[in-house]
């Protein structure tokens, strides 16, 4: 565009040289003048109309995870194998375009497309992808835990991969928002659901501040039951958006010094003597019975009040908007009289 705006204005100028240069009649010479004056307008304003164009599209150039990306001026398609992902594209407004999801976001059926195809996060069909021809596949780094990249073949067929890793806290739950919001030209959409989530958040927050130090409980947040085949547990620590919740509501996470998904042993789990206990096991059947029936348990102080209650998993293991509704959850079960 600028090479074509140059070159007209060098003819321009030459034109009108030369027509002065051979003596040309007024009339032709303000006919020609006229014409070149209209021409150098046009491109003048095609020139601004593009350059705004470029401004207005500017896609983000690396994802979440760092990879360089190759994101599409126009995101017509999408894949999404992450549940959380999904959520936050439906709540932008953009079901219509999803063409593919991963077996966890079909919690969200009623939201998605009729007959949508549905693949494995961690062994996806690639050449059932690359034949949806999607712009764009949203996915999550925990898929890439093993080593492999399960999408490599889609990579390589020239489909523009963005990988946004499960966010560590509340801000950068926020921040993955807005870098999708980039990704599909939903800017403003996704600034109002973020606005919506630290209005939220402060809120929630300030119920959790008006805890006093003395009344605030101590909490075990469980990732797994204790079983005899398998006595370890795991938790949640300091680096995670749950050890921020659980503070942000007024309580004190027993794990907090440890590193963000401790693996405990039964004993010391037993010894924090946490006054309420939260778990998201769903894979065994009356897990708060497991816990609570578990010998060796009886005197922790949560189990003796009956203080032991199930976090929806996936209102808690999704980061996105959503996040809100397990604060609530987790600020009711550990003080029902603030929240």
């Amino acid at each position: 565009m600028k090479k074509r705006f140059l070159a007209l204005m060098i003819s321009a100028a030459f034109v009108l040289g030369s027509m002065t240069a051979c003596g040309a009649s007024d009339d032709v010479s303000d006919n020609v003048e006229e014409s070149v004056t209209e021409a150098v307008t046009e491109a003048t304003v095609d020139q601004a109309s593009e350059t705004a164009a470029e401004a207005d599209s500017d896609k983000p150039t690396v994802d979440r995870a760092g990879n360089t990306i190759d994101v599409p001026e126009e995101v017509d398609s999408i894949i999404s194998l992450s549940p959380a992902i999904t959520q936050t594209l439906i709540d932008l407004g953009l079901s219509d375009k999803l063409v593919a999801v991963d077996t966890y976001s079909m919690d969200y059926k009623d939201d998605l497309p009729e007959d949508i195809p549905v693949y494995d996060m961690y062994t996806p069909d690639q050449e059932a992808m690359i034949a949806l021809e999607p712009d764009v596949v949203f996915t999550t780094g925990m898929v890439y835990a093993g080593g492999d990249n399960p999408y490599q073949s889609v990579a390589d067929a020239g489909i523009c991969i963005i990988d946004i890793p499960n966010a560590s806290s509340l801000d950068g739950i926020e921040e993955d928002i807005s870098f999708i919001g980039d990704c599909v030209d939903k800017q403003d959409e996704a600034q109002a659901i973020v606005d919506d989530m630290k209005d939220k958040v402060d809120e929630l927050k300030a119920k959790g501040d008006s805890i006093s130090e003395s009344d605030r409980k101590s909490v075990l947040f469980l990732l797994s039951v204790p079983s005899d085949d398998s006595p370890t547990l795991y938790s949640v620590g300091a680096g995670t958006y749950l050890d921020e919740i659980i503070t942000d509501v007024g309580a004190v996470n027993v794990a907090h010094d440890e590193d963000q998904w401790p693996a405990i042993s039964e004993e010391a789990a037993v010894a924090y003597a946490p006054d309420v206990i939260l778990h998201t096991v769903s894979y065994v059947d009356n897990a708060t019975e497991a816990i609570t029936s578990r010998e060796g348990w009886s005197d922790v102080p949560a189990v003796k009040s009956g203080d032991v209650y199930y976090i929806d998993e996936n209102i808690s293991n999704r980061p996105n908007a959503h996040i809100v509704d397990a604060i609530e959850m987790i600020g009711r079960a550990i003080y029902p009289d603030v929240f």
